[in-house]
């Protein structure tokens, strides 16, 4: 027998997803939103939205049943009829929005439309219980197994090949691995990878908190409800966000946010939206004030009539709205600096930290190339994952803190190893710290951990670089015969002679020879670059070439990648997890990337009908 939840309007949607216009949708000329395959928890929140093609009115015939009882009934809610131009073709549509399904169970919902037919199969699954209190989510954005090999060889050393140790978090109790495929794609992006973690659905490239359809408005596809939402709806439980990227990217977003697009204007969005202003172009199922939010993105903060603002007043109704004042309304304390937000959390009140224009600076420049910095008093990601901790821990009801190392995705794309590996090495000291401050307030062991990456890049070393013979080189033939492979690598020199767990010099004479298996032309010389590196441009026809001020000792690698990009880019492979605390079990075995989400409700016990049945 199932129940509904009375007090709000429940409708549904079944969406098709944005692909690019020469893709195939799955499900032929009927889509249907959540798709196939889609699980629940019982009495979480979700739109749902069936696309007819081909047809600029729905015909007589058109039925949508759940386990054959048509679906207004099933859900108690009414479905609107929509209709747009979709690239050339004629698209009908229903949408019920803030349904919900309160039993578990197997569900299936059939589609007919005149001689066309479409059936989705959906698992409302039954919640867990292992008995945690709060649950911390760190995203390595862009690792991978690979990743952490050679940042635990630069951290720790290795002897005789022998590892000294192993990095913290690889000592956890679980370690397993996800794929991480969107609705769209077999390569995502990580908009839809950290939405299917937070939420528990897969969705598409660009995508958050949403399944993308084939509207032109990127704000009224069908939703779902986040695990941050769910949390603050049925537990009051605080939440948080730390990010070394803008606040408002991909990941963090992630956490509250419902948009198919993670362009400015969504960034913009997200960005006002934090603060509960309600002037947001996104719908949320339930506003989300973060206890703390903390990262990069004042460019996304500032007003629109402020200079080097990304936002568009158009977008919001003409207001010049500054989203500094939306979080003063809200009661934070605003923190622009490392020394502010020390201060900050002596304070009794929730905190926004806003470190930089666009990202933070990455370990390596904060701490070696100084003079690449956009501020000199930039947080480092252990001291705001412990300020945040710190804050979040005053609430009894618990606690839910993802916290995102943004910048090894990021120096991945230009290949720019040293400084993707150094963020790498200074998370995984986040976490021991995170896990010693825990520990030391006694909330340890009622804390689940998980580590993982949103999705991969193809990095791995294949052997050593002797640089004074690399450097000599005349021509690529010398400098190919300077990298060590098999007997003849070796081990680099790398050093860590103070123990901060970081090399003491980068420049080194034996460096890792490493790489990707997807390049946009350019040259390596497998040397720490003191500048960010930018290996590609665009010549006057818009077609990648190496750019010359990057590299002019490297050794030249062709390109293998589509003719305009400059960039690296993701890559299929799984990417491990690690897990220590209540509930980490349910996290050692190779899963999809959903299961992050079922993992941390399990731990805490979530069941979203909590505030149903209250009243």
């Amino acid at each position: 027998m199932r129940k509904f939840y009375t007090s709000v309007l429940l409708i549904a949607v079944f969406v098709a997803m944005i692909v690019p216009a020469n893709a195939q949708f799955f499900g032929g000329d009927i889509e249907i939103l959540p798709v196939d395959r889609a699980q629940f928890l019982p009495g979480a929140f979700f739109d749902m939205r069936v696309e007819v093609r081909g047809m600029e009115e729905l015909p007589e015939d058109f039925s949508v049943t759940i386990n054959g009882e048509a679906a207004a009934d099933f859900f108690g809610a009414e479905f609107a009829t929509e209709g747009w131009d979709w690239d050339g073709t004629a698209v009908s549509s229903i949408i019920g929005r803030d349904l919900t399904i309160t039993e578990p169970g197997e569900y299936v919902v059939e589609v007919t439309a005149g001689d066309m037919t479409a059936e989705a199969v959906y698992t409302v699954r039954e919640p867990q219980d292992f008995g945690a209190t709060n649950v911390i989510l760190f995203v390595a954005d862009g690792g991978s197994v690979g990743a952490n090999t050679a940042a635990r060889l630069l951290s720790r050393g290795i002897d005789r090949g022998f590892y000294n140790d192993r990095l913290f978090h690889e000592q956890f109790e679980e370690i397993g691995f996800v794929s991480t495929s969107g609705t769209d794609s077999i390569i995502t992006d990580s908009a839809n990878s950290a939405s299917s973690y937070n939420t528990g659905h897969k969705s598409a490239v660009n995508a958050t908190g949403v399944y993308a359809d084939t509207s032109e408005d990127a704000y009224d596809d069908p939703r779902v409800e986040t695990f941050a939402e769910m949390v603050s709806r049925t537990r009051g439980m605080s939440v948080g966000v730390v990010t070394t990227a803008y606040m408002q990217d991909a990941t963090p977003a992630a956490v509250w946010g419902h948009s198919r697009e993670r362009n400015s204007r969504s960034r913009c969005d997200f960005a006002r939206a934090l603060g509960g202003y309600e002037g947001t172009l996104q719908s949320p199922f339930f506003t989300i004030i973060p206890d703390v939010a903390l990262g990069g993105g004042a460019q996304y903060v500032q007003a629109p009539s402020v200079d080097g603002s990304r936002c568009d007043a158009e977008n919001y109704g003409g207001e010049d709205v500054d989203a500094f004042m939306v979080y003063e309304d809200a009661g934070y304390a605003i923190a622009t600096t490392a020394t502010e937000l020390e201060e900050a959390v002596a304070g009794d009140q929730p905190i926004v930290g806003v470190f930089a224009r666009d990202n933070i600076d990455t370990w390596l420049d904060r701490n070696v190339y100084t003079d690449n910095l956009e501020s000199d008093d930039q947080p480092g990601l252990s001291q705001m994952v412990t300020s945040a901790i710190e804050v979040l821990s005053e609430n009894e009801n618990g606690f839910y803190l993802q916290v995102e190392a943004a910048s090894v995705d990021k120096a991945f794309h230009p290949m720019d190893m040293e400084r993707a590996l150094a963020d790498l090495i200074e998370m995984d000291i986040a976490i021991a710290d995170a896990a010693a401050l825990l520990e030391e307030m006694g909330m340890l062991e009622d804390t689940l951990i998980i580590v993982t990456a949103d999705h991969g890049h193809s990095f791995d070393v294949f052997g050593t670089v002797d640089v004074e013979a690399f450097n000599a080189a005349e021509d690529d033939l010398g400098k190919r015969d300077a990298i060590g492979v098999y007997s003849g690598a070796g081990f680099p020199t790398y050093e860590d002679a103070d123990g901060d767990l970081f090399p003491d010099d980068w420049d080194v004479d034996v460096t890792l020879a490493w790489g990707k298996v997807e390049n946009p032309p350019f040259t390596e010389n497998y040397q720490v670059s003191e500048v960010y590196r930018s290996p590609s441009i665009r010549d006057e026809n818009g077609i990648a070439i190496d750019n010359p001020d990057d590299d002019a000792n490297g050794l030249a690698l062709g390109g293998n990648l589509p003719t305009g990009s400059t960039s690296s880019v993701h890559t299929l492979q799984d990417v491990p997890v690690y897990a220590q605390g209540p509930g980490s079990e349910q996290l050692g075995a190779n899963q999809e990337n959903i299961e992050i989400f079922f993992a941390m409700a399990g731990a805490i016990g979530l069941d979203p009908r909590e505030d149903m049945m209250a009243e």
